[in-house]
């Protein structure tokens, strides 16, 4: 306390010239209409000045809450986008699973052996394209299983790891499938050549069969791959090959590969005649 007071006397000229000072101000701006009314417009704009720099202030340590309501938000909508996609997924995988009702050789309707699976990785452009699926061997998959969409056939699984598959396309030059007209007994080989990933070409098709522009292109059932009736395309032209008992059709593919989603992978092996494939190739060995 004393030294405060000590302060006080040792200050105390400034203080009453403050004070002084305080007062002839107040004076001037109380008697003088136009020094009064500079104070009040300068008073305001420094207020006005004030009173931004605290709101910005308040706003700027008021973002942390605002961006922490909106992480929130977003954490919630990006849950409810996921359960959509799982959603969707179910009911195409359901729709897919519908109309893999196929035809056997007796014209009854049977369901084989198949699992749904969705594409993970897909390429139309390169010279070999391959397609990479999220189903394995713990779910079933396994080489030679036939793969379709609901828009045709798509290939076939060429290897498989515990929880992926790899399927060789349509749109690779070592696919090679039986397909034929439909309605028609005779059958051609169904293969890529490069280029558009829309058409691929029916070749050794006898020449004699009659073939019209937009004639269905299906599945013959030889193959171990798929079924018969499978839907391929239709022709869009043809020419004659080198053999002139043959002619090689366009086919526009039924597939739109670059637009596909999920896919149906069937088990069309008959195990009894693969064994007995096997015998006659063993036979023909020891000859």
């Amino acid at each position: 306390m004393r030294s405060l007071i000590n302060f006080l006397l040792k200050n105390s000229s400034w203080f009453v010239f403050i004070i002084l000072e305080i007062i002839c101000f107040s004076f001037v701006f109380s008697g003088n209409s136009y020094q009064k009314s500079i104070y009040l417009n300068s008073s305001n704009e420094i207020t006005g000045r004030v009173y931004a720099i605290s709101g910005s202030i308040s706003s700027y340590f008021g973002l942390r809450t605002e961006n922490q309501q909106l992480l929130q938000k977003s954490a919630e909508l990006q849950a409810e986008i996921n359960e959509l996609k799982d959603y969707i997924f179910a009911i195409e995988a359901d729709s897919l699973k519908t109309e893999a009702f196929l035809r056997d050789s007796l014209g009854q309707r049977v369901e084989p052996h198949f699992v749904i699976a969705r594409i993970e990785k897909n390429s139309i452009s390169l010279v070999d394209n391959y397609i990479i699926i999220n189903k394995g061997k713990k779910d079933g998959v396994r080489p030679d299983m036939g793969v379709v969409s609901q828009q045709g056939i798509v290939g076939v699984v060429i290897d498989a790891s515990a929880n992926y598959g790899i399927v060789q396309p349509v749109l690779n030059p070592h696919s090679r499938f039986s397909c034929k007209i439909l309605n028609s007994n005779a059958a051609g080989i169904l293969i890529w050549e490069g280029g558009d990933p829309r058409y691929a070409m029916l070749t050794e098709y006898p020449k004699y069969e009659n073939v019209q522009i937009g004639d269905t292109i299906v599945t013959t059932g030889f193959s171990d791959f798929f079924p018969e009736g499978i839907m391929v395309g239709t022709i869009e032209g043809y020419k004659s090959e080198t053999d002139d008992n043959f002619n090689s059709l366009k086919v526009k593919l039924s597939t739109d590969f670059g637009s596909l989603k999920n896919v149906l992978l069937i088990n069309n092996t008959n195990e009894e005649i693969k064994e007995l494939e096997n015998k006659i190739k063993t036979k023909n060995v020891k000859k």
